[in-house]
């Protein structure tokens, strides 16, 4: 698997470079130090030289021609307006020759020729100019030493810090190999198990707890998967044995054309339904993700439920139902009471909604399609005039393979289910409940303007 590189590597190498330039901005002020104290040095004993020569020019107005012997620290001369020296100590005839300056109050440095340094000062005099010059050689000398002491030692100074670094990061590293040891031994038949966050310093307690997290909704998957695969493998029994039996009959039983129609016919019913089973179970699964996106466009709910009753009318007719809308005058103004979703799902749901509604109805009974506004959320409703639903029966309403009693046709139990999943795609919530002068009310809610997280509407 490709990675970005060892993290104790790195590690070790941040402590490295972190002690390298830490030393080495400490030892570059410890040079720029040393260079100073010594130019500044210099300088005081230069202009102490140049004040007591200047002293002692003044109380002698007469020069010998001898050569003078001055301090030792620096080699001095007093030269006439055309260069000719009046008088010098005894070494200056050893300096090389040297660019002078223009007379001024502080020394400044200079190279020679040769590459030597000098620390010059010139003063002008009622007498003349003196000169003087020091050489500073062995100053330069004793810090060129020095830094090649800094050197060695700041080169010792990050081997040290990366051999440190290995020990700190492996020291501080170490509750990771335990959350890698740890996480080793969840596997799918332990899913249950979590991560100890009292193991690891509080640094990696949000880790912990994400992983944790993780963890909880990889076992819920889990869960669902597992009960889904139990409960498709039981509903898929049913009609297959069916299509077994029924191809069966077509092959064993006599040579009959109406017979083997009819048995045809039977197997088509059954494939129609088990296709009917696994797109309702692919939808479930979709609407089991919340990141799936749905196609959201202003859909008028009036609209909405005229379309569906339109849709059942005949049903109704034959089953001798009366189906219509009642709705608030508000939704007969063009614009109002929208709802941002997708309008296949939502006339989806409500055709669930609607056939469930007729299939518990009985003769002479009516059916009401409505709305209802608390808040920010809209309720489609769809009321009957059935029995109810029982009590166990209600509780469960909207889970998968949950069946109520029903005269006219079976079901699959998955059709309240599908209605669940879209309110939740739609951030919605499906509410079903007995109402208190007979039949059952089933109430798609959903928000009008925008999503609202934590939602418990009807309540």
């Amino acid at each position: 698997m490709p990675h970005s590189g060892s993290l104790l590597r790195q590690l070790q190498l941040s402590f490295a470079l972190a002690t390298l330039a830490i030393v080495g901005l400490l030892a570059v002020f410890m040079d720029v130090a040393l260079h100073r104290s010594l130019e500044s040095e210099d300088a005081v004993v230069l202009v102490a030289q140049a004040d007591a020569i200047s002293r002692r020019i003044a109380e002698n107005r007469s020069f010998p021609g001898d050569r003078e012997r001055g301090p030792e620290k620096a080699a001095w001369r007093l030269v006439d307006e055309t260069g000719h020296a009046l008088a010098q100590s005894v070494g200056m005839d050893s300096l090389p020759p040297l660019p002078w300056p223009a007379p001024g109050r502080f020394p400044i440095e200079i190279s020679s020729p040769g590459g030597d340094t000098y620390s010059i000062l010139v003063r002008s005099l009622p007498q003349g100019t003196l000169q003087l010059a020091m050489d500073r050689s062995h100053e330069q000398a004793l810090v060129t030493g020095f830094r090649r002491t800094l050197a060695v030692a700041i080169g010792i100074a990050a081997l040290l810090a990366a051999l440190l670094g290995r020990w700190v990061a492996r020291r501080g590293l170490r509750p990771l190999g335990q959350l890698v040891r740890e996480a080793g031994d969840i596997d799918p038949r332990r899913l249950d198990r979590r991560l100890h966050g009292e193991h690891f310093p509080e640094e990696l307690g949000e880790l912990v707890g994400t992983l944790n997290q993780a963890l909880a909704r990889l076992q819920e998957a889990f869960d669902r998967l597992g009960r889904m695969a139990s409960e498709l493998a039981h509903e898929l029994r049913t009609p297959l044995q069916n299509l077994r039996a029924e191809v069966e009959a077509i092959l064993l039983g006599p040579r009959n054309d109406d017979a083997s129609r009819e048995a045809l016919g039977s197997v088509l019913e059954e494939c129609e339904r088990l296709a009917r089973l696994i797109e309702q179970m692919l939808f479930l699964a979709r609407s089991d993700n919340p990141a799936n996106a749905i196609d959201r466009k202003p859909v008028n709910a009036l609209s909405l439920l005229r379309s569906v009753a339109e849709f059942f009318e005949a049903e109704a007719e034959e089953s001798q139902v009366m189906l219509r809308v009642d709705a608030p005058g508000t939704l007969e103004t063009p614009g109002t009471m929208e709802i941002p979703g997708d309008e296949p799902l939502l006339q989806r749901a409500l055709h669930n909604l609607t056939a469930n509604a007729l299939r518990h109805t009985p003769p002479g009974g009516s059916v009401v399609l409505g709305t209802k506004i608390e808040g920010s959320y809209i309720g489609l409703v769809v009321r009957d005039s059935g029995e109810g639903l029982p009590l166990e029966v209600l509780s469960r309403l909207g889970e998968r393979w949950v069946r109520g009693s029903h005269p006219r046709g079976p079901g699959l139990g998955l059709g309240l289910a599908i209605v669940k999943g879209i309110a939740q795609l739609h951030g919605g919530a499906l509410k079903v409940e007995n109402l208190p002068g007979g039949g059952a009310e089933a109430a798609l809610w959903l928000p009008l303007a925008s999503i609202t997280k934590g939602l418990n509407p009807g309540k």
